[in-house]
């Protein structure tokens, strides 16, 4: 077996493809929304249409520019509307700081398409656009996205937000998605549910029985929501594939480059056969925040050892990491591929004790699946 050692909370697209009407829009986020387009991808002032929330974006669609959407990162742009309740130089350097990681999300893009398929990657291209704004919307997307409100918030008139236009993708009707979840998040999961599947699935050789069948029952313990998938790589040949071609790459990737795909959100990763019947991926928003990476699980580990408080985003970004390298190895090992993501300071926690620091309380009830009446 070939092990690989590298050295914001997720975001989803929403699948909706029709546009919410502007009432309904200005209900979601409390106020109406201009937004003031830049120069350069040649769009006027005009009224966007909310057609899609994840945890870091807003998407917009405007109906006179029907083949794309405008996506707004609030959440990477948070740091320029702190700095107006500090200073003017201190919003000057935040704003500096927004133009680089416009470059940097550029420039991953541009990986993207060279590393993955080609056509599996969406055409799209970053900004900084000067938006409208005002406290009572600021503080409902805050609010709606479950962030701390300071208890110091100067909202300006208008504000460089970064975002990007992407151009908009028809994918077929009968697509669906690969998800992950969070096995630390779902009440329904026991807890030596959780040990064993974190034992197999966190280090590169797994801990536990090496029956395929005992394997795929553990792995569907702490991932339910890859059922689906596991039936399909049972059923579907071409299918398995073409999954364990792409997990190849994602941890390939991952390893070389310090960053997560990111397969947590709904309709982040997709699958749908192609006219001619053969199985197609697309990664419609797969891009992780690149302080999201391998390293955080050190830090972690470290603090929790010597029993220093872990703050809520480190523990949502750590969240995010766990669970990343354990999805990647249990659809490899329901692939039948031989790679794996290992870091080793993963090691450095038991399993309970990962369990026990990686609990968010108020997501508890967010992320356990609802009962079916």
């Amino acid at each position: 077996m070939s092990t690989i050692t590298p050295s914001s909370l997720p975001h989803a697209f929403s699948e909706e493809d029709e546009i919410k009407d502007l009432t309904t829009a200005l209900n979601d986020l409390g106020e109406q929304l201009v937004l003031e387009a830049s120069d350069n991808c040649r769009v006027l002032p005009h009224i966007l249409h909310l057609i899609g929330k994840g945890g870091e974006h807003l998407v917009f669609k405007d109906i006179r520019f029907p083949n794309y959407v405008f996506k707004i990162d609030f959440i990477n742009s948070l740091n320029v509307l702190y700095a107006y309740a500090k200073n003017q130089d201190k919003v000057v350097e935040a704003i500096e700081k927004l133009y680089v990681k416009a470059e940097s999300y550029n420039n991953r893009l541009h990986r993207l398409y060279k590393y993955f398929d080609p056509g599996s990657v969406p055409l799209e291209i970053a900004s900084i656009k000067t938006v409208p704004l005002n406290k009572e919307l600021v503080l409902s997307i805050m609010k709606d996205r479950h962030i701390d409100i300071p208890k110091k918030i100067v909202v300006p008139p208008s504000m460089p937000v970064l975002s990007s236009i992407q151009r908009k993708i028809v994918l077929p009707v009968n697509k669906f998605s690969l998800y992950s979840s969070y096995a630390e998040l779902n009440r329904t999961i026991s807890l030596d549910s959780y040990i064993e599947g974190h034992n197999l699935l966190a280090f590169g050789e797994g801990i536990g029985s090496q029956n395929q069948q005992i394997r795929q029952d553990i792995i569907l313990k702490i991932y339910p929501s890859l059922k689906k998938i596991s039936d399909l790589i049972q059923e579907d040949h071409q299918f398995k594939i073409l999954l364990g071609r792409l997990i190849q790459k994602t941890i390939k990737y991952s390893v070389q480059y310090n960053e997560l795909i990111d397969m947590v959100g709904g309709g982040n990763v997709l699958f749908f056969k192609a006219k001619n019947q053969t199985w197609k991926y697309f990664l419609m928003d797969v891009l992780s925040p690149p302080e999201v990476n391998f390293n955080l699980i050190q830090t972690i580990a470290l603090l929790v050892k010597h029993d220093q408080k872990v703050s809520l985003k480190m523990k949502a970004n750590v969240l995010n990491v766990i669970n990343y390298i354990r999805f990647s190895n249990a659809l490899a090992i329901l692939t039948g591929i031989k790679e794996r993501i290992h870091v080793s300071n993963i090691q450095d926690l038991t399993a309970k004790q990962w369990h026990e620091n990686l609990i968010i309380e108020k997501y508890l009830d967010i992320y356990t699946p609802k009962k079916k009446k």
